[in-house]
């Protein structure tokens, strides 16, 4: 008897030491492939890979690109009193949010879309624990695309830019890269521009209407690959697909990649890198607090098997190698994921 309550004292005393640290990610976009592309289901996949490396209970919830939806997701989220809550600020939703909750003590790490340094400095201020960020340079990836397409075009390059939304920071970023390239190169002007909300649907339609009526378009610049393959669709019902060159920023799978001129990515990874981060964090490394990284790089055969390999659940990658806590950690990038 006295065996057993010794047994059972243990138990209640170590707790701390056996759980896993819970975490929540609130991922704005669907489960699965949908009209704006398989993008979140990716970067849920590296996700999971990395918690099941680093040993981490992460949680998934979807908002299917509701934001409604996003919000009662985070107000439940935070009612379970996670170790670590990962949230996409799209469209600075998520900022007002948390400013008009009751205050809380859930720490939060924001992950692709973070709010402004002014938002930032407010739910600081309101004493929220705001414990990082990571997210892409968005402006390298507007640049980096344009600059690709100018170089595999021949002569003067007259560009149509379907931009993603009017208001996430990742989509005006990205179209302050095409404005900048634009504004240094001699060979290339923007003649016409639209917002297809990210969709392959409203691509196509969009692009149908200026095709028609700006015969000069031998470019077209996509925010992500659902955008360019809406857009190719509408080239092909014109019949002009072999005069225009089409690029997008992501890095969609062999099929889908083999219909679109260049593609560039990379920023599908940088969950997997915040789940690095946090665990990090929970190992009191000492880190730096808000991340904007240059990850993008060309769509390759190696990347194109990369994805293929998240979609088949067969990579074979320890994301422990890229915490602080290894004696000869590797620095997080694209190289070192690549098979």
């Amino acid at each position: 008897m006295a065996k057993a309550l010794s047994f059972l004292f243990c138990l209640f005393c170590i707790p701390s030491v056996l759980a896993q640290h819970k975490v929540i990610f609130i991922n704005p976009g669907y489960a699965d492939t949908n009209t704006t592309g398989p993008f979140w289901f990716e970067v849920s996949e590296l996700m999971r890979d990395a918690a099941d490396d680093l040993d981490i209970d992460l949680t998934i919830e979807y908002a299917n690109r509701n934001h409604i939806l996003m919000k009662s997701l985070v107000v439940e989220a935070i009612d379970t009193k996670p170790d670590m809550l990962i949230l996409v600020d799209e469209k600075s939703v998520l900022s007002q949010l948390l400013l008009d909750l009751p205050k809380f003590d859930t720490p939060i790490y924001f992950l692709l879309n973070r709010p402004t340094d002014d938002e930032l400095a407010a739910l600081s201020n309101k004493g929220l624990n705001i414990s990082g960020s990571v997210v892409p340079n968005n402006v390298q990836a507007g640049k980096l695309l344009a600059q690709k397409l100018v170089e595999k075009n021949n002569g003067q390059a007259n560009i149509y830019a379907i931009h993603g939304d009017y208001t996430t920071h990742a989509s005006i970023d990205r179209q302050q890269g095409i404005t900048d390239y634009i504004s240094k190169a001699n060979n290339a002007k923007l003649v016409a521009q639209s917002v297809a909300n990210w969709s392959a649907t409203h691509a196509y339609r969009q692009s149908i209407g200026f095709l028609n009526h700006q015969k000069q378009i031998n470019i077209i610049w996509s925010a992500n690959d659902a955008i360019a393959l809406g857009a190719i669709r509408a080239l092909n019902d014109n019949k002009i697909r072999d005069k225009v060159l089409v690029g997008a920023i992501n890095w969609p799978l062999k099929a889908a990649s083999e219909k679109i001129d260049i593609c560039i990515g990379g920023h599908v990874t940088l969950g997997a890198l915040a789940m690095v981060n946090i665990y990090d964090i929970f190992q009191q490394q000492p880190l730096e607090l808000h991340q904007n990284i240059a990850i993008f790089t060309p769509h390759t055969a190696r990347t194109v098997t990369f994805v293929e390999q998240i979609h088949s659940n067969s990579l074979a990658i320890d994301f422990k190698k890229f915490s602080k806590t290894e004696q000869n950690s590797e620095p997080f990038s694209i190289a070192a994921l690549l098979p």
